[in-house]
């Protein structure tokens, strides 16, 4: 008996540790490190297009500005995405959208992608002027402008309990047979089958989709793409 309840407890305590896991809040960048990533890791940078090459080396890209700041050396180098097209990590890929910011690969399958661009939300951080706890610690803002910064190219960032995340915004693109495009209502109503658009509206309707989740988004992606594209619903 003892040692049965001494399993369960195994058990329990297992999946409470696996759900604690789960639930940690995903990293945000902040005034102090306003980066995607929470630290400097070691990734393959594919640049050029007549003459394509790739590096590999600790790198991460900066929510303000959208450029990929990397190590060459002593010296920390910055790509915006036109020169950039894509960037791959262990455990996350990004490509460049539009020549004008980085969009991680959410979501892949036979079908397409899923691209999850996120940005600095301008529109907030406006309402935040006033701030200047926030707005005094945001570093390079623009033009390259490192004074100050301490890039720790090895180590992982620990950022202050108390300081504020930056406010960020989330946007989705699609794309279907090479075919980037904004994943929004009249951009998906263009590309289903004029039979299905009723079904469309119906659906986000219903499912209530939610244009800056990550889940909402992938899930409609699936049923409108994926799904739909297996049964040659989609306009080829």
């Amino acid at each position: 008996m003892k040692r049965l309840l001494f399993s369960i407890l195994l058990i329990l305590t297992s999946l409470t540790t696996l759900a604690q896991k789960n639930n940690k809040e995903e990293w945000l960048p902040t005034g102090v490190w306003p980066f995607l990533n929470q630290k400097f890791k070691v990734g393959v940078i594919y640049a050029g297009i007549v003459r394509p090459s790739k590096t590999q080396v600790p790198c991460n890209i900066h929510i303000g500005t959208q450029a990929l700041l990397y190590s060459k050396g002593d010296t920390i180098m910055e790509a915006l995405p036109g020169s950039v097209f894509r960037v791959e990590f262990p455990d996350e890929t990004y490509i460049a959208i539009n020549g004008n910011s980085f969009g991680k690969i959410v979501h892949e399958d036979s079908v397409g992608k899923v691209i999850r661009v996120r940005e600095l939300d301008k529109e907030e951080m406006e309402s935040r002027r006033k701030d200047a706890s926030l707005l005094g610690s945001f570093n390079l803002m623009a033009n390259g402008d490192f004074t100050g910064m301490n890039i720790d190219l090895s180590g992982q960032y620990d950022p202050h309990p108390e300081e504020k995340p930056l406010p960020v915004i989330d946007t989705y693109y699609y794309i279907f047979k090479n075919e980037l495009f904004l994943a929004n209502e009249k951009n998906i109503l263009s590309r289903i089958d004029q039979s299905r658009r009723k079904e469309y509206r119906a659906y986000t309707r219903s499912a209530e989709v939610i244009s800056s989740s990550e889940k909402s988004m992938v899930k409609q992606w699936i049923d409108f793409f994926l799904n739909y594209s297996k049964n040659n619903s989609i306009k080829r």
